[in-house]
C-alpha cells in the first residue's frame, strides 16, 4: 500500500520581508534596489521553497529528528557503515512549490551601515532593498509518501510544522521575515485504490491538495508558539524629547519653492518608523564603548574595516559578518572568496512612531570663516517631536550576562540623553527620554548591571599576568 499525502501550509509575514536575488542585477539595472526581491521568470515576487526547507531542517534539529525528516550525507561512523564510505539517507519530506499573495507592491527601503566606534553612519555604505509587505500570504505545498494512511512519520512531521517559528530571508535580527503559520491543510491519496490513482493522474498542481483537503491545524482555533519572549521581560517605551530624523533617502517636491524636503522614513502603512537596523547598530556601538571603558573586551577590531572579531560576548549577542575586503577589490567576473558569519540572539524590531507631528525644518550651513550663513546652502528636513516609541527587544537564545549588562546601561544611556537616534545627535534631535515603567526598569536593574561589569573585570585583573 502507498499512500502520497499532499500537505498545504498557509503563513502571514508579520513584519516585512523577503529573499532577494542580488544575482538578478544587470549592467542596466542601476535604477534598481542593490537588493531586489526574487522574482520568477514572469517577472512576480518569489519565494524560493529551499528557504522555507532550510528553516524547517533548522527546526527539526533542535527536536534531533533532522536526518530522519530531512534526510543528510555525511561519513560512516563505523557502525552502520566504514568511516571511507558515504552514508546517503533520502529525505521523506518533498518541498513542492510556493506562492505567494501580496496585499500592494513591494517597498524599497534604504539603509546604511553604522560605524561602531562613532556610532554614526558610515560614508559610502548606502544600500536598498526591495521588501514584501506585511500581510503578504505564502502558500507552501509538501509532500510526504508513506506505506499507509496512518503513519508516525506523517504525525511527527505535522507536530513540526505546529511548533515552527518560520522567518523569510535575510534580516532575522532587524525584525524582518517574521512569518505565522495559519493554517495546515492535508489530503491523502491512496495510490492503491481506484479513486485515489485516477485523482492522481487526472489532477494536478494545487488541485491535488485544494479538493477535499481537510484542516489539521488552524492557529485561530489551535493556537501556536507565541512571539520571541522580550529580553528585559517587558517592552521599553521612551518619548521623543526634541526631534527625530531618521532619513528613508527620499526627497519629496515643495510647490513654489526651490529647496526639497529630505522624508523620514516610513513602514507600509505610511507610519514614520525606527528600523530595528538602527536600534541593533547604536545600542552595539554604546555596548561596545561601554565595554571597552571599564577595560574589557569589545570587539578587537573596532578602528578598522575588517569587521566585527566573533569572538566577543558581543558578536555572540549581535551576530557578525567576516569581510576580508577582497569582495571590494575583486574583477566583476571573479569567484569571490567566501565570507563567514554568525547569527545574532537578540531581535530588534521596527519601532513605530505613535502620537508623533510631522514638522518641516529649514536649516542652512554656516560659513566656518565669516560665521554668516553659507549661501545656496539652504536645505530641508521632515522631523517628528512629541512622539512615542515601544521599542521591542527580543531574544531567540539566552545571551552572556556581560552582554545582558552592556545592553541595559547603553538603554540607561539613551534615556539619561548621552547619546541619540537618527541625524542630527549634535545638534539638539534625536534626544528620547523613557516613560515610567522603563524608566523603573532600568533604574532598577542598573546597579545589578554595574556590579556584573565590576566582576568581570575583576576577575579579568586576577588573570592577567603581573
Amino acid at each position: 500500500m502507498s499512500v502520497v499525502h499532499i500537505l498545504r501550509a498557509e503563513l502571514e509575514l508579520l513584519t516585512a520581508g523577503a529573499v532577494t536575488a542580488p544575482e538578478s542585477l544587470t549592467i542596466g539595472s542601476v535604477l534598481r534596489p542593490d537588493l531586489p526581491v526574487a522574482r520568477d521568470a514572469w517577472g512576480r515576487p518569489y519565494l524560493p521553497g529551499t528557504s522555507l526547507a532550510g528553516s524547517l531542517r533548522q527546526q527539526a534539529h533542535r527536536t534531533g529528528r533532522e536526518e530522519a525528516l530531512f534526510g543528510n550525507v555525511r561519513p560512516g561512523n563505523g557502525t552502520d557503515a566504514p568511516p571511507s564510505e558515504t552514508i546517503v539517507v533520502a529525505s521523506p519530506v518533498r518541498v513542492l512549490g510556493t506562492r505567494l499573495e501580496l496585499p500592494q507592491p513591494p517597498e524599497i527601503r534604504r539603509r546604511t551601515a553604522i560605524d561602531r566606534h562613532r556610532a554614526a553612519a558610515r560614508p559610502q555604505t548606502l544600500h536598498s532593498r526591495e521588501l514584501l509587505p506585511p500581510e503578504t500570504k505564502i502558500l507552501l505545498w509538501l509532500r510526504v509518501d508513506t506505506p499507509g494512511l496512518e503513519s508516525p512519520l506523517l504525525d511527527e512531521f505535522v507536530d513540526l510544522l505546529v511548533t515552527w517559528r518560520p522567518f523569510v530571508g535575510r534580516g532575522r535580527t532587524t525584525g524582518h521575515g517574521q512569518a505565522l503559520l495559519t493554517r495546515v491543510l492535508k489530503r491523502s491519496i491512496d495510490l492503491d485504490s481506484a479513486d485515489g490513482m485516477q485523482h492522481w493522474l487526472m489532477s494536478g498542481g494545487p488541485a491535488l491538495v485544494d479538493d477535499h483537503a481537510t484542516v489539521v491545524y488552524d492557529y485561530a482555533k489551535n493556537g501556536g508558539p507565541g512571539a520571541l519572549p522580550d529580553l528585559f521581560g517587558q517592552p521599553l517605551e521612551f518619548r521623543i524629547a526634541d526631534a527625530l530624523h531618521i532619513g528613508s533617502g527620499d526627497v519629496l517636491d515643495r510647490p513654489g519653492r526651490q529647496t526639497r524636503i529630505s522624508a523620514v522614513l516610513r513602514d507600509h502603512d505610511d507610519l514614520p518608523i525606527v528600523p530595528g537596523s538602527t536600534w541593533k547598530g547604536v545600542l552595539r556601538a554604546r555596548c561596545e564603548f561601554i565595554l571597552r571603558s571599564v577595560g574589557l573586551d569589545a570587539c578587537s577590531s573596532v578602528g578598522d574595516d575588517s569587521g566585527p572579531c566573533g569572538t566577543c560576548v558581543l558578536c555572540e549577542a549581535f551576530g557578525w559578518t567576516e569581510r576580508t575586503g577582497a569582495h571590494d577589490q575583486a574583477p566583476p567576473d571573479a569567484e569571490l572568496p567566501p565570507s563567514t558569519g554568525g547569527r545574532g540572539r537578540l531581535v530588534f524590531a521596527d519601532t513605530v512612531i505613535r502620537d508623533g507631528t510631522v514638522r518641516i525644518r529649514n536649516h542652512v550651513a554656516l560659513d566656518r570663516v565669516f560665521g554668516g550663513a553659507r549661501d545656496e546652502a539652504l536645505y530641508t528636513e521632515e522631523t517628528i517631536e512629541d512622539g512615542t516609541l515601544t521599542v521591542r527587544i527580543r531574544h531567540d537564545r539566552d545571551i552572556h550576562q556581560l552582554a545582558r549588562a552592556a545592553l541595559l546601561l547603553a538603554l540607561d544611556d539613551l534615556a539619561d540623553g548621552r547619546f541619540g537616534i537618527g541625524a542630527g545627535t549634535t545638534r539638539g534631535q534625536g534626544t528620547l527620554t523613557a516613560l515610567s515603567a522603563t524608566g523603573h526598569l532600568l533604574a532598577r536593574e542598573r546597579a545589578t548591571a554595574v556590579e556584573t561589569l565590576r566582576r568581570h573585570h575583576a576577575a579579568l585583573t586576577e588573570e592577567a599576568p603581573a
